[in-house]
């Protein structure tokens, strides 16, 4: 320590100034460092808390999403579809509007507490009021089965034929959602 003072006083007043300014500037700039970083971990740890506060409003709702879903349970009870009668009913339905539809099962989705089976009917070149029709029958088994995921493109007639009526491709992905029994 007496080595630094000894050097510092054998400097100029005008180093000894420039120095000591150096000095508590780069002090200046670490505090203010410090400080921006500690703001940084502040926001951090004030958002961390709000997002324990909103899963522990979720998590408080466990008790009413149970109550709820066993009242579902209990209402669909030999009412729910499983993969062979959703199958059987989405087929029919399509088997009554368009005969000529392309049918394929998809894999069921497992969770927990339920499974959502699910079959895709396709319709090719169809009257808008095919497609309609179809959607309607669904809609009516609701909510035992029910359209999870409809894409429809039209066709258009060419400009040699503009009088020809505009068919349609659809997509349909049917769904029904079977409680499981614990």
């Amino acid at each position: 320590m007496k080595n630094l003072g000894a050097a510092f006083q054998r400097l100029s007043e005008r180093e000894q100034r420039l120095l000591a300014f150096s000095i508590w500037t780069v002090l200046g700039l670490c505090f203010f460092q410090l400080g921006k970083q500690a703001l940084l971990i502040s926001q951090d740890w004030s958002l961390a808390n709000q997002e324990i506060k909103a899963h522990q409003s979720v998590i408080g709702l466990k008790p009413m999403i149970d109550k709820a879903l066993e009242l579902q349970k209990i209402e669909q009870k030999n009412k729910s579809y499983d993969k062979k009668n959703l199958s059987n009913r989405a087929s029919s339905h399509a088997d009554k509007v368009f005969p000529a539809r392309d049918y394929r099962e998809l894999d069921t989705d497992e969770r927990d507490r339920y499974s959502q089976h699910r079959v895709r009917i396709t319709f090719q070149r169809a009257s808008y009021d095919q497609v309609n029709q179809f959607a309607s029958l669904i809609r009516k088994e609701s909510p035992y089965m029910f359209l999870s995921e409809v894409k429809i493109e039209p066709n258009y007639p060419p400009q040699s034929r503009p009088y020809d009526p505009t068919t349609f491709d659809a997509v349909f992905e049917v769904s029904s959602v079977e409680f499981i029994s614990q």
